[in-house]
């Protein structure tokens, strides 16, 4: 239960980071202080499913990232209860990529957001944390519990979007692994 609480709380502050970023103007300072979000995750010891998946050594660890994926989904709904930013454009554009870019895009986050964790994990320091997430939203690439902010948020939730999370998650968890097996 607690690991579950400490998965809503990361979801919470996501939903956090993206309305601080869209209110910056989604500039490089919007994408900077996104960072703060994760920077709280990691200083709090909060479970972020992006910021876990890469360190999963075995299928039977796949139970507590679905339950982190749910935890951090129930703290973007709850966000986006509070917000009144309009989010609809933000998930528009993004579902008018085919998929096959969201999944390469994904696969950049994934890759950027094992760095941003794995430096302060090994270092003690937030500078791969700032730098991970802020090329990260630069880039425009997908970050699955982002994305489930900006949908929650514009509340279009349906086929289609429910899809690209989908890829968009099997992405994220590609990208992580994929820079753990090159260490």
């Amino acid at each position: 239960m607690k690991k579950f609480i400490k998965a809503i709380f990361a979801g919470f502050m996501i939903g956090i980071a993206a309305l601080t970023s869209i209110g910056a103007g989604g500039s490089w300072i919007g994408s900077l202080l996104f960072s703060i979000g994760l920077i709280i995750i990691l200083a709090q010891g909060y479970n972020l499913y992006t910021g876990k998946i890469g360190y999963i050594k075995s299928y039977k660890e796949i139970p507590i990232m679905l339950l982190y994926i749910l935890g951090n989904l129930i703290g973007v709904l709850l966000i986006s209860f509070t917000s009144t930013v309009n989010t609809d454009t933000i998930i528009l554009s993004k579902l008018a990529n085919p998929l096959w870019l969201s999944f390469i895009k994904a696969i950049g986050c994934g890759f950027l957001m094992f760095i941003a964790v794995d430096t302060y994990k090994k270092y003690n320091t937030f500078i791969g944390t700032i730098g991970g997430v802020t090329a990260f939203l630069l880039s425009g690439f997908e970050h699955s519990i982002a994305d489930m902010f900006y949908i929650c948020n514009s509340q279009m939730l349906n086929l289609d979007t429910l899809i690209f999370i989908i890829i968009v998650i099997i992405g994220n968890a590609i990208g992580a692994l994929l820079h753990k097996l090159i260490k």
